[in-house]
């Protein structure tokens, strides 16, 4: 009897298992993030090995049981709102209460866009045509990011103080930064607003989804055509900083029944701004995407998107010159040619992206990704170029009042001149085509018997264009796995080939008949013979609008990194841990054979070969569902660029001595809460030290009389700081909303520079001593902090203002000014003198800056499927335009000599700046359905 109620006991519990293993859920409550309102009728969909689905009620709350212990994806669906997506742990046969789920109104807010990624000038004649930009690309769901990716920007805000290129930005899992340098490559899906809107974002050190990271967060664009929001959407912007007209059409079909998902969207950016002429935009975009679902266990995707631009680029100049003319906006770049505004700095670039990728799901804790991309095309960025004649851009110093100091009277005729001369002011076009069309090279036939001397004309100026065109293929495998209910590991690889030609073509002869390919500064150096030969294999080329000129070769890039994640979950302590291992390989192959260097020019230079680490960890402990403190350190090495390495490579092989990986350390710690009525509080302080960077500037000396390069080696920074972030609801709708970022971001090495001229094996600079030790890292505010209100009515009515305030912004320096040699000369024992060694050596910090922003919107329900809504920002409306966003030190330095010619000392150059615009609206008009 005894055993036989044994057995029975025994197959009650067994029958009893299977109930008691799916006892856990989840469950929580959807709110409208800008209202802190519920939200019904939301769908909610729980991804296992099947799908649950379950709706919001009237008080927004959803509940899904009958889980087993392990982690879930979620995702939350509205009508008017974007999907959210997110990952639950189920554990001990618990129902895990999320609290609160906040969703984001499916309403266009200010466009994170084009006005932030302005093309601004500086002084680097490498012609790479890349540009640096602000490295916050998208708001998230941090409400420290969300303010700051908004307010933030129109001061070229650098996320703690680091550079663009240490965010890393993927697309459908593929990491997409610049093989060259680094750098966000925004403008390959720039205008494809709608359809790239979806992304997953982690900040800081935090580790992602889809690979280890760096120190500044990692973005992945889900780019696929069933992540794209299903309907018709149309919009019609206009604003007054960047173009006057941005048309938009986008269509999705969502998963349809048959497992297929379709997306296409096309714009055009036209026109130009209220504030810089010369500026435009012709640009358009497109993006088509298929994928096809099979059995939920197979996903097949691909897509292609390009964004051709045409866009015309901004010079800085002087304060001399802003006040002179009373326009802190002016652009040497444009002139008058023909009664129409001409630019000479345009970017042309065109560079297609084909994606492939495949998922592949057995069971709801395995999955299995692998991804393939093709980037490639042209990236073209004009410049004039000339020879023999004088420099053709307005603001050459040489043409300024200020160079005339001690002659009043010419003086006075420069003054005059640029107070009422188009043709003094700005480029004058007309007279570059005179020139060219009156030169008559007589002594041709010495150069190139087939040139006709008495009735074809050399060109003097010319428009080049130079050209970094890629062939970038990217590859990569992942392996997720969850492991019960306390444990996720992945696996990846990724493989990088890149191919990149750097070269130059005659855009435009301006008139003349033809220009011939040597190196005037050889020719000058050197007379006669083989040296000023720009290529060997093609001496006295004559070249036709469209033929390469100057300069040939290829950059080469391979690139192989494994790495590995993991989450551990227990009870309320969270651990994860980070890995990575990378080589890398780069190296140059000349096209050409450069006379001056014949056997360091043509072929392949040595192989760079560099071996990576990554090594990351994070502890977190939940106090509750959204309430946290968790910290992260990681120790990193990475690889020097192709940029950074060669010191001429324009014209040799020669890498920079002592090249080495960078060395980075940084730590973080953090608090965050958020509540079920809006409530949203994060606290960060970090710290991070990153050695042995190395940097390289190109440009034209006038104490050398030549092009040169400065490759900066040991570079060492420190940046410390904090951030906060805080959203707190007042009353029906209306919340206070405030940001801080303040940060001391420094040098904290005197690196070394060597000075190389591409005209000549010869070292002007040889290790010489930078003395920036304890000098401020630029090109961004180190005090940055907003407080504004936000309210979100009924019906789709919202509105916002913002006040700023930004400090601590740094000019960008020479690093010349900071060596004894630009100091040699000057008697330090008089004031005289060390005035003269301050103004060589100190460091300018710009003007604090107040910015006030307000924001407005609409929309309407019509017929119950149709949206149509308008919203409008006001940017800066105190419409301060003396307001410095940024600016460099001029590298050149002028020598100040004795009546005998000798050298007393060198004086700088006055430094040139970039301003904020005045107040300035954008509109946005959208129609969806």
């Amino acid at each position: 009897m005894r055993i036989k109620s044994a057995v029975i006991a025994v197959l009650l519990l067994l029958s009893a298992l299977p109930a008691m293993a799916q006892s856990g859920g989840v469950k929580g409550m959807v709110l409208d993030r800008s209202a802190s309102r519920p939200v019904r009728d939301a769908k909610v969909t729980l991804f296992t090995d099947r799908e649950i689905t379950v709706y919001t009620q009237e008080d927004g709350k959803f509940e899904i049981t009958g889980l087993q212990d392990g982690m879930y994806r979620l995702e939350i669906a509205a009508e008017g709102y974007l999907t959210t997506r997110l990952n639950v742990r189920v554990q001990n046969g618990e129902v895990y209460d999320l609290m609160s789920v906040s969703v984001s109104p499916d309403i266009p807010m200010a466009d994170l866009g084009d006005e932030m990624f302005a093309d601004f000038e500086v002084e680097d004649e490498s012609g790479s045509g890349y540009e640096d930009v602000p490295s916050v690309l998208s708001a998230s769901r941090d409400v420290f990011d969300n303010i700051a990716a908004y307010s933030f920007s129109s001061m070229r805000f650098l996320n703690r103080g680091y550079e663009s290129g240490t965010a890393d930005i993927y697309i459908n899992g593929i990491r997409f930064n610049d093989a060259l340098s680094g750098y966000t490559p925004y403008s390959l899906f720039s205008g494809l607003n709608e359809a790239t809107r979806e992304k997953e974002s982690v900040g800081g050190l935090s580790l992602s989804d889809y690979g280890v990271g760096g120190i500044n967060g990692l973005t992945n664009v889900n780019a696929y055509a069933s992540t794209v929001a299903k309907g018709y959407r149309f919009s019609v912007l206009t604003n007054s900083s960047t173009y006057r007209l941005r048309l938009m059409a986008t269509y999705a079909t969502g998963e349809m029944d048959n497992g297929w998902s379709f997306a296409v969207s096309a714009s055009t950016r036209q026109g130009g701004n209220d504030y810089v002429t010369g500026v435009y935009y012709n640009a358009f975009a497109y993006f088509l995407a298929a994928e096809k679902n099979i059995n939920d266990k197979h996903r097949f995707a691909l897509t292609l998107f390009g964004s051709p631009v045409q866009r015309g680029a901004q010079n800085s100049s002087t304060q001399e010159v802003y006040d002179m003319l009373g326009n802190n906006y002016y652009n040497s770049n444009w002139g008058y040619q023909n009664g129409k505004v001409r630019n000479a700095r345009v970017r042309n670039n065109h560079e297609p992206v084909l994606l492939f990728n495949y998922e592949f799901t057995p069971t709801y804790d395995l999955k299995v990704a692998a991804g393939v991309s093709w980037r490639f095309g042209r990236n073209g960025y004009s410049a004039l170029d000339w020879y023999d004649a004088p420099d053709p851009r307005p603001d050459y110093y040489r043409y300024l009042p200020s160079y005339f100091d001690d002659d009043p009277n010419k003086y006075n005729w420069a003054l005059e001149g640029w107070m009422t001369d188009d043709a003094v002011r700005h480029i004058n076009w007309d007279r570059l085509y005179e020139v060219n069309r009156n030169s008559y090279f007589d002594e041709g036939v010495d150069y190139n018997p087939d040139i006709d001397a008495a009735n074809t004309t050399r060109s003097k100026y010319i428009l080049e264009e130079r050209r970094t065109d890629q062939n970038d293929i990217n590859a990569n495998l992942q392996v997720t796995k969850q492991f019960g209910s306390f444990l996720k590991g992945s696996l990846g690889y990724n493989f990088r080939w890149n191919r990149t030609e750097y070269y130059k073509i005659v855009k435009d002869l301006l008139g003349g008949d033809y220009w011939l390919d040597v190196d005037q500064f050889a020719e000058r150096d050197f007379g006669s013979g083989d040296s000023y030969q720009n290529n060997l294999l093609n001496p006295n080329h004559v070249v036709k609008e469209g033929e390469k000129y100057g300069y040939d070769y290829y950059a080469h890039i391979r690139n192989h990194k494994v790495w590995t994640t993991w989450d551990l979950t227990l009870g309320g302590f969270q651990a994860t841990l980070g890995g990575e291992v990378g080589y890398n390989t780069f190296w140059r192959e000349g096209l050409v054979q450069k006379g001056l260097f014949p056997d360091n020019s043509l072929g392949a230079s040595e192989k760079q070969n560099f071996l990576t680490y990554t090594a990351k960890l994070g502890l977190a402990y939940r106090f509750s569902g959204q309430n946290m403190i968790y910290a992260n350190v990681a120790y990193m090495t990475e690889a020097p660029y192709f940029d950074e390495a060669f010191l001429s490579p324009r014209t040799r092989n020669s890498v920079v001595s002592g090249l080495t990986t960078e060395k980075i350390f940084s730590a973080d710690i953090n608090y965050s809460l958020r509540t079920g009525n809006g409530f949203a509080l994060r606290v960060t302080g970090f710290l991070t030290d990153i050695k042995d960077q190395t940097d390289l500037i190109s440009f034209y000396d006038d104490l050398s009389r030549a092009y040169t390069n400065f490759s900066m080696t040991g570079i060492d920074q420190r940046n410390i700081g904090v951030e906060v972030g805080l959203k707190v609801p007042i009353y029906a709708g209306l919340a206070f909303e405030g940001a801080l970022s303040y940060g001391r971001y420094v040098y904290t090495s005197d690196p070394y520079v060597t000075q190389t001229v591409d005209n000549s094996e010869r070292v002007v600079l040889d290790n010489e001593r930078v003395y920036w030790n304890g000098y401020r890292v630029a090109r961004t505010p180190q005090l940055a902090s907003s407080v504004g209100l936000t309210w979100s009515g009924p019906n789709y009515l919202f509105a916002g203002i913002d006040l700023n305030f930004f400090d601590g912004m740094y000019i960008s320096m020479n690093p010349l000014r900071r060596t004894d040699y630009a100091v040699q000369g000057m008697d330090l024992t008089t004031e005289e003198g060390y005035a003269a060694m301050r103004n060589m050596t100190d460091q300018e910090r710009f003007p604090h800056a107040f910015v006030l922003n307000a924001n407005i919107g609409k929309s309407w329900r019509l017929a119950g499927k149709y949206l149509l809504g308008v919203s409008a920002n006001i940017n800066n409306i105190l419409n301060n335009k003396n307001i410095k966003t940024g600016g460099y030190e001029q590298m050149r330095l002028s020598r100040n000599q004795d009546d005998s010619g000798n050298i007393l000392n060198y004086s700088p150059f006055d430094s040139k700046y970039f301003y904020l615009h005045g107040i300035n609206y954008m509109i946005n008009v959208y129609f969806r359905f």
